[in-house]
């Protein structure tokens, strides 16, 4: 995973001016979550009052254009908000997605650098590698079984720009969805039976079930959903797209930890180092 180093424990935040949160000058938010997220200095809050989802979407795509112009590649997408709890507590009915970055990505047994990040969480998920287009606004989840070449067990790591932590559904979205970095394990054969799949998460010492009742009850729905959701903006899934299909357990603080693993039935392990 490429990352600039951080500035340092006493690292003053990046600080956004209210005026910048006007709808003319969303392209100065997503520049400023760009530069947190390239150097690890958090955006003060102060000033997002305004923030709402339109704003926030179109702050999302204008990082992900700012990311493509110096010279990132797009790996796929994440899914978040696929435990009902954690959508209630947003009040929101549906799933929201992120992008994921090449430069994010890690195989399984690598080192991530974690020392620039604000407050980092481990999540195991079920990462879809995508084998055949998939970009039809009813997509089902028999398109997803077709679509799909292999799956593999991932672990992924979020963190907010956001000093404090996304405080709202629109911070959170603009934000990526608390994107930092993902670790994805030895891909496999898709098993007939990835709805009961369950996942074991050790972060240190600690031990973290989970299943895919936080996983819209099916990760394939969840896919399903994304691919729905992007055809339905004129988009969709490619050969070749990485898609964390949501969190199987709720987000664990990495602390101290040196290293997390995510054990996931029918797939195998997957596990990272941090430093």
């Amino acid at each position: 995973m490429i990352r600039q180093p951080a500035n340092g424990p006493g690292r003053e935040f990046f600080v956004l001016p209210k005026e910048d949160m006007e709808a003319s000058n969303v392209h100065a938010v997503a520049r400023s979550l760009r530069h947190a997220m390239r150097h690890g200095t958090p955006l003060a809050s102060a000033g997002i009052e305004p923030l709402n989802l339109g704003l926030a979407f179109e702050i999302a795509a204008l990082g992900r254009e700012l990311a493509l112009a110096e010279g990132e590649r797009l790996a796929g997408y994440k899914i978040g908000l696929t435990a009902a709890p954690v959508r209630a507590s947003y009040n929101y009915d549906t799933p929201v997605h992120g992008y994921l970055l090449e430069s994010t990505l890690a195989p399984s047994g690598g080192f991530i650098d974690t020392r620039q990040l604000s407050n980092p969480m481990a999540e195991a998920e079920i990462a879809f590698i995508i084998g055949s287009p998939l970009d039809d606004p009813d997509a089902s989840i028999q398109d997803v079984i077709t679509a799909t070449e292999s799956v593999a067990p991932a672990l992924e790591i979020i963190d907010s720009r956001w000093s404090g932590g996304a405080a709202s559904l629109p911070m959170l979205i603009a934000d990526n969805t608390n994107a930092s970095a993902a670790v994805v394990g030895k891909p496999v054969g898709l098993p007939a039976d990835i709805a009961d799949a369950t996942s074991l998460l050790t972060v240190g010492e600690a031990k973290h079930p989970g299943s895919t009742d936080s996983v819209l009850g099916n990760p394939l729905e969840s896919v399903a959903w994304l691919a729905r959701h992007l055809a339905s903006q004129g988009s969709g899934l490619k050969p070749g797209d990485i898609v964390l299909s949501g969190s199987m357990n709720v987000p664990v603080p990495l602390g101290v930890a040196a290293m997390a693993a995510a054990q996931i039935t029918g797939l195998g392990t997957v596990h990272a180092a941090f430093r």
